[in-house]
């Protein structure tokens, strides 16, 4: 529930690109945003990439929604996937902190899922 005690907005979908450090929306590894449990939204101020100033949703909204995607490509993406498929620590690998209540799904090329066990 949101502070005012109404219910958090829920998508039936929602889905993000994965960064090459792991970042989804604009949630940038060790950035406070990533310990937000309330709101479902909070400014981003000196971003590693531009805008440096921007707004994102936090980890609260995105798990609210029924599925998330989470998509890849790349071979510059393949460390960011194997980390955050191996790693429970959203505040340093948030995408994976990013899961839905029903359904995660990832949307990978060959080169992305490269570095992915068997």
């Amino acid at each position: 529930a949101a502070p005012d005690g109404a219910a958090v907005p829920a998508f039936t979908l929602a889905m993000f690109g994965v960064g090459p450090d792991t970042h989804v929306a604009s949630l940038f590894p060790g950035f406070a945003a990533t310990a937000e449990s309330v709101r479902t939204v909070v400014a981003v101020r000196e971003a590693p990439k531009p805008p440096p100033t921007r707004i994102t949703l936090t980890f609260p909204a995105i798990r609210a929604a029924h599925e998330v995607w989470l998509l890849a490509a790349g071979e510059d993406k393949a460390d960011a996937v194997a980390t955050a498929r191996a790693s429970s620590d959203a505040a340093e690998t948030p995408a994976a902190g990013a899961y839905g209540t029903g359904a995660t799904l990832w949307l990978l090329d060959r080169a992305a899922a490269a570095k992915l066990p068997e």
